[in-house]
C-alpha cells in the first residue's frame, strides 16, 4: 500500500491477514483466487475498519472481511468517494457488512453481508453538526448501483438507505432473514428493482419519510409482519422535516404469506399497479392515525392489483379520498373498514378496455361476493348497485363491479355417417 501509485493493482495471495487497510489512493485490490473463503482480512484494530477507502475509483474484489466489531465500523468503509466497485466480498460478523458515507456513483456487485450486528449494507449521509447543535448535511449518498448482493441472515437491517440517500438502483440483491429486510430512511428517487426481501422478522421492505422511490418486481414474503409497508413516519433534526412516503410507485410486486399486512399503507399520494397480494392477514391495509400525525389527504391509485386468499382482502382505517378499481378481490372478507373513510371512489367511468377478470369494459373492481347480475353481457354489475362490502363502505361503493364473463357456449358436436357401398 506505502509504495503503490495512483492506478496500480495489488495482487494479494490465499491466507489470513490482519490489518486495517487504508485505501487513499485509486488502487485495484484484489485476491489471486477470487475466492472469499481463502483470502480472509481481519482487523488488527477491531475498533476500526477493515478496509477504510478515501480515494476515489478504487477497487476491491475476492476478499472475505470479519471483525470491525467497534461502534461505527464496517467491513468495507466507503467515504466521501466516486466511481468505486467492490465486488465478490464477504463481509460478515462486523457491526456494518459495507458502508457507503457521503458516497456516490459506486457500485456493489455479487457481495454478501451476513450476520453483522447492524447493517449489512449502509447508504448513508456524511453529517456535520454546527454550532448550537444545528445539523448539516455535507454529503448524500446517491447514484449507487447495488446489483446482486446477499445481506441475509441475521443483519438487524439487510440494506439500509439512511438520510436523504436518492437516486441509487438497488437490483437483484437478497435481503433475507434479518431484522428488516430493504429499509429506506428520508431516501428519495430510488429504483428497486427484481430484489427479494423474505422470511425477515419485522417486514421484507420497509420506507419511512421516503418519496419518489419506484419499487417493481421484488418479493417480499413470508415475514413476521408486513411486506412492503410505506410509512408516513418522524424525521430527526439531521434528515430534516417530516416528508411523509408519498409519490412511490409500486408495480408487479409480490407480497405474500406475511403474518399481518401484504402491503400497508399509512401515507398519501401513492400508486399500486398490478401487484400481486395473497395469503396474508390483510392484503392492502390503509391507515390514517390522525392522533398521532397530521392527517393524510389520502390519495393513493390502486389499480390492476390482484388480492386473493387473504382473510381480510383491504383493511381501511379513516382514510379517505383513495381510487381504487379494476383490482380483484377474491378473499375470506374482501374488505375491512374502521372510522369514517369518506371519499374513496371504487370505479372509473365505463371504458372499453379489457379489464382484469377479462371482460370488455374497465368499470370497478372484481368482488368475489358480489352478489348481482349482469343483465346486458358487457361484464358489469347492474343490480344490488353501489356494492358496499355487506354496508362497509358507508358513502357510495362500486357503482360498476366487474362480473366473470361467462363462457361462450361449448359448440353442438356434429357427427358425420358414411353408411359405406356394397
Amino acid at each position: 500500500m506505502d509504495a503503490a501509485k495512483d492506478g496500480d493493482t495489488i495482487i494479494v495471495y490465499s491466507g489470513t491477514y490482519e490489518e486495517n487497510v487504508d485505501v487513499n489512493k485509486e488502487l485495484t485490490i484484489i485476491s489471486q483466487s477470487g475466492n472469499p473463503e481463502d483470502t480472509i482480512v481481519q482487523p488488527a484494530n477491531s475498533s476500526d475498519h477493515v478496509f477504510h477507502v478515501t480515494a476515489d475509483g478504487v477497487k476491491i474484489s475476492g476478499f472475505g472481511i470479519t471483525g470491525a466489531i467497534g461502534t461505527g465500523c464496517a467491513g468495507i468503509y466507503l467515504e466521501g468517494v466516486e466511481y468505486c466497485l467492490i465486488e465478490n466480498n464477504t463481509a460478515n460478523l462486523n457491526e456494518y457488512g459495507i458502508y457507503l458515507m457521503g458516497s456516490s456513483n459506486n457500485t456493489l456487485n455479487n457481495n454478501t453481508a451476513s450476520n453483522n450486528t447492524a447493517d449489512g449494507i449502509n447508504l448513508d449521509s456524511q453529517k456535520r453538526e454546527l454550532e448550537g447543535g444545528e445539523i448539516l448535511i455535507v454529503a448524500v449518498s446517491s447514484g449507487n448501483m447495488l446489483i446482486n448482493n446477499a445481506a441475509n441472515s441475521n443483519n438487524d437491517r439487510g440494506i439500509y438507505l439512511d438520510c436523504r440517500s436518492g437516486h441509487n438502483k438497488l437490483e437483484n440483491n437478497k435481503a433475507s432473514n434479518n431484522g428488516q429486510g430493504i429499509f429506506l430512511y428520508y431516501s428519495r428517487c430510488n429504483v428497486l428493482n427484481n430484489n427479494t426481501a423474505n422470511l425477515n422478522s419485522d417486514s421484507g421492505i420497509y420506507l419511512i419519510s421516503s418519496s419518489s422511490n419506484t419499487l417493481s418486481n421484488n418479493t417480499a414474503s413470508n415475514n413476521t409482519e408486513n411486506g412492503i409497508i410505506l410509512d408516513h413516519g418522524v424525521v430527526w433534526v439531521e434528515c430534516g422535516d417530516v416528508i411523509g412516503s408519498s409519490g412511490n410507485i409500486l408495480i408487479n410486486n409480490a407480497a405474500n404469506s406475511n403474518s399481518e399486512s401484504g402491503i400497508y399503507l399509512y401515507s398519501d399520494g401513492n400508486t399500486l399497479n398490478n401487484n400481486t397480494v395473497s395469503n396474508n392477514y390483510y392484503g392492502m391495509r390503509l391507515a390514517n392515525f390522525e392522533d398521532y400525525f397530521d392527517s393524510y389527504t389520502g390519495d393513493n391509485t390502486l389499480y390492476n392489483n390482484t388480492v386473493s386468499s387473504n382473510y381480510y382482502g383491504m383493511l381501511l382505517e379513516d382514510f379517505s379520498n383513495n381510487f381504487i378499481y379494476n383490482n380483484y378481490f377474491n378473499n375470506t372478507n374482501n374488505t375491512y373498514f374502521e372510522g369514517t373513510n369518506t371519499g374513496n371512489i371504487w370505479n372509473t367511468t365505463k371504458t372499453p378496455g379489457t379489464n382484469i377478470v377479462g371482460g370488455p369494459f374497465l368499470g370497478g373492481n372484481y368482488w368475489s361476493d358480489y352478489a348481482g347480475d349482469d343483465t346486458n353481457g358487457d361484464g358489469l354489475g347492474d343490480t344490488l348497485l353501489p356494492y358496499n362490502c355487506e354496508g362497509q363502505i358507508a358513502n357510495g361503493g362500486d357503482y360498476l363491479p366487474l362480473v366473470t364473463p361467462a363462457e361462450p357456449p361449448v359448440p353442438a358436436t356434429i357427427y358425420t355417417v358414411n353408411s359405406g357401398a356394397g
